[in-house]
């Protein structure tokens, strides 16, 4: 998901993947929307334990018919990468794991902001704007999976005190953000580990938002720099120019 995807050339198309990225760009949007749809109903699902027959009968409509949507669109795009859908593979390898992995689904959102065409190109603010939009919402669905896992895990266990799905993303948010109350806790082994590596995310997310605003920042200063030193640069030439032009009407 993570690899460059070059524009489309006037003429020649060299790079076989140029008609899944034309492809990728108009089926982003509707996708994205989509993807919010998957989201929202699954979210209802979880959070309502006992939904009454008609909403869960719809939303269980709604969610298979947008995973039959998603698979589609990767199989079209799988043609489409014709003589090169090794690459095709390699470079997209997380939108099949969204789609091919009930628990993973919600990362369907992520894959489709990546392929927004808003976010495209190769200059370097660009690019930024789009890692860190992406880093924040890997970070608040990252905490979402977790907590409905470790609730799955928990949910059941005797003397266990995440019974719900609010109580578990409350868990993870206080989890990933370090503070830890301490009000509710996971028993299992299984919610264990899932803790630990919620906390190790968290970790991960904190340092990898510090160095884009790092570098963001030195970015900026430097592009300071460069702008005053211009400035001084045509100053002095200024005053040289003006001390060429006064000795010359002197003589």
């Amino acid at each position: 998901m993570l690899e460059g995807m070059p524009e489309a050339p006037e003429r020649a198309e060299p790079n076989p993947l140029t008609r899944v990225v034309r492809w990728e760009d108009r089926t982003a949007w509707p996708l994205f929307v989509g993807a919010l749809l998957m989201f929202g109903c699954a979210t209802l699902l979880w959070v309502d334990q006992h939904p009454s027959p008609l909403v869960q009968a719809a939303s269980g409509l709604a969610i298979g018919a947008l995973w039959i949507w998603f698979a589609i669109d990767y199989l079209i795009r799988l043609l489409l990468a014709k003589g090169a859908r090794r690459r095709f593979f390699r470079s997209r390898i997380f939108d099949l794991g969204s789609i091919a992995l009930p628990f993973l689904r919600p990362f369907l959102v992520l894959v489709v902001i990546w392929r927004l065409p808003v976010f495209r190109g190769a200059e370097a603010g660009r690019l930024r704007v789009r890692y860190g939009v992406v880093t924040v919402l890997f970070a608040f669905i990252y905490v979402y999976v977790c907590s409905y896992l470790v609730w799955a895990a928990e949910k059941n266990a005797p003397r266990a005190n995440i019974l719900n799905f609010e109580d578990a993303v409350w868990w993870g948010f206080t989890t990933i953000s370090t503070v830890g109350y301490g009000d509710f806790v996971p028993i299992t082994p299984l919610g264990r580990t899932l803790a630990v590596g919620l906390m190790i995310g968290g970790i991960v997310v904190v340092g990898f938002v510090t160095a884009t605003l790092l570098s963001s920042l030195t970015d900026r200063i430097r592009l300071l720099v460069r702008t005053d030193a211009a400035k001084r640069g045509e100053a002095e030439e200024g005053t040289g120019d003006r001390a060429r032009i006064a000795q010359t009407d002197g003589q």
